[in-house]
């Protein structure tokens, strides 16, 4: 799960720096683009969260030709160019994005999705991860513990609950993060744990998720409480009729 903020885009006029000299000379400065790089890069953002990739593309090329080492823009880059399937590239952009700002954290957890879920490199990716968390005074060390989970999840659950705890420590009241442990549970076969785990994640919640309802329901299925069970997946089919969830409950029953 990534997040990119993007702050409201200001129209910016640029032009040449004109000085003069002692001698009432005037002398032609070349014109400031960090401006023009900055709203570039912010209209970038805007066309690759709208799923506009060749027009983010263009943006974020302009921006980093107008200021070369403007890291967000190479970071953003890498998004779009792992969402057109141009792995190689991407991974580039994401490197050079280090190489410019090797502590920011939004960086470190994106490229080292990328290498877990993308490249199947797990131990590399948990290493960028480890340096995001360890960065003081983070907004999104929340996500951070949750992908890391994610990304230990491929190898060792165990490690990917460990995360979690310790994300849960720092924020007892997130429910992204109660309800992976449920998951982690279920698929350690702890189910009165998962059970604890996905109450607590839906009391913290006004409206239980999809997804949460169907992890509910396959764990009172697999501790044997088939009325339970049935009333999760009612209320799912009910509330997310559309959602893939209910498609798989769907093809349980027909089976």
């Amino acid at each position: 799960m990534i997040r990119i903020f993007v702050s409201l885009l200001l129209l910016v006029s640029l032009s040449a720096c004109v000085t003069t000299t002692k001698s009432g000379n005037e002398v032609l400065k070349a014109p400031d683009l960090s401006e023009a790089a900055q709203l570039n890069l912010q209209l970038g953002v805007s066309y690759y969260q709208q799923g506009s990739l060749q027009a983010a593309r263009e943006k974020l090329e302009k921006a980093i030709e107008q200021k070369p080492d403007l890291a967000a823009a190479h970071r953003v880059l890498g998004l779009v160019y792992q969402q057109m399937g141009d792995l190689d590239e991407a991974e580039a952009e994401y490197r050079e994005a280090l190489n410019l700002s090797p502590k920011d954290p939004d960086t470190l957890n994106d490229y080292a999705a990328f290498l877990c879920f993308e490249r199947g490199k797990v131990r590399a990716g948990l290493k960028y991860f480890d340096d995001a968390i360890a960065i003081p005074l983070n907004d999104n060390r929340a996500m951070l513990f949750s992908n890391a989970s994610n990304c230990a999840a491929r190898k060792d659950l165990e490690k990917a609950e460990a995360y979690l705890r310790a994300g849960l420590s720092q924020n007892p009241e997130n429910i992204l993060i109660m309800a992976q442990l449920g998951d982690i549970s279920y698929r350690q076969e702890q189910y009165l744990q998962a059970r604890i785990f996905i109450e607590r994640a839906m009391q913290m919640s006004d409206a239980p998720s999809a997804s949460l309802l169907y992890l509910a329901a396959k764990t009172e299925d697999a501790l044997g409480n088939m009325q339970d069970a049935r009333n999760y997946k009612d209320e799912l089919m009910k509330t997310f009729p559309l959602s893939q969830e209910a498609l798989a409950i769907q093809e349980q029953d027909i089976r």
